[in-house]
């Protein structure tokens, strides 16, 4: 298999609110524009548009490599990977879009992106088609 790279967001309540909370000030930015009456103002327009990157540089920063039973999880300016191994992993699940398996005791729950799921989910059909259960 071809090694690929893509991006990963951790699925727990920590992140859920804290996407909720960049939701609510964008929101709150874009009602601020709406009742100056959508004019051309520099403040506004540039609180949106940093709102905007600072999405981006959520997601764009955790990036994931995967090659045959390997993931190595890592940030786009660390150096450091970690690598969790599919074959030493009981009970993984991938759901859709959704890796899921406990490590050290501790439930974890990653989004992955399309192109990564697809290779793990050739992996799981190439390998008898289970999750490790």
């Amino acid at each position: 298999m071809i090694p690929k790279r893509g991006f990963f967001q951790p699925v727990d309540s920590t992140g859920q609110i804290g996407w909720l909370w960049w939701l609510i000030f964008l929101m709150a930015g874009i009602i601020f524009w709406s009742e100056i009456g959508f004019k051309i103002q520099i403040i506004p327009i540039a609180y949106i548009v940093v709102m905007l990157v600072l999405a981006i540089v959520i997601i764009l920063r955790r990036r994931i490599y995967v090659a045959g039973a390997q993931l190595f999880l890592g940030r786009v300016f660390g150096t450091e990977y970690e690598k969790i191994s599919l074959l030493q992993i009981d009970n993984w699940q991938l759901n859709g879009h959704t890796l899921s398996f406990t490590r050290a005791g501790r439930l974890r729950k990653y989004w992955l992106s399309a192109n990564i799921a697809q290779q793990i989910k050739e992996y799981m059909n190439t390998h008898g088609g289970k999750n490790n259960n």
